[in-house]
């Protein structure tokens, strides 16, 4: 995946991680919060896939990234308030996650960069699916799972992510 993607996926993964790690371990699931600095670490470990970005080669990055939620009518939203921007720009922005009772959640859809042989990018719909889970140790446990809909990237990709209090 070329830097500029991961930068973009970064800023997708990043939102739901950072309002994650936010959440306190004794924290009721009816009132969660995502408030603060998340540093968010991607491509912890290989991806996953059919898609052939799965062989482009990333390195493990942390990025921080404020948060800010709130909560009304029931429904829990955290939206990132800081940090890099997306390098892609179909990513939509505000970056925001949705509390679902057990994870902070996030569907985006956006055009893939896909990195031919000869380093020229073919762009393709794509739709991402993020969850951030908190963990017994404070941190979140991230996944992103990356539908790319069509052209020669298409398939599907995954990678895990990490996030904890900056």
């Amino acid at each position: 995946m070329a830097p500029d993607r991961l930068r973009s996926l970064v800023g997708l993964c990043a939102a739901p991680l950072t309002i994650a790690l936010s959440l306190p371990p004794t924290a009721s699931a009816d009132t969660p919060s995502w408030n603060g600095e998340y540093a968010i670490t991607f491509m912890v470990g290989p991806k996953s896939g059919t898609s052939m970005a799965v062989g482009d080669p990333e390195v493990q990055h942390t990025d921080t990234y404020g948060f800010r939620s709130s909560c009304t009518s029931g429904k829990c939203i955290a939206t990132i308030i800081s940090g890099p921007p997306p390098s892609n720009p179909t990513v939509p922005q505000p970056v925001q996650f949705t509390w679902d009772g057990s994870s902070w959640t996030q569907v985006t859809d956006f055009q893939w960069d896909c990195m031919m042989p000869d380093t020229t990018i073919q762009w393709s719909p794509a739709r991402s699916n993020v969850r951030y889970t908190p963990q017994a140790n404070g941190t979140l446990a991230g996944v992103m799972h990356t539908d790319i809909l069509s052209g020669p990237c298409q398939g599907w990709i995954e990678m895990d992510m990490t996030a904890e209090r900056a």
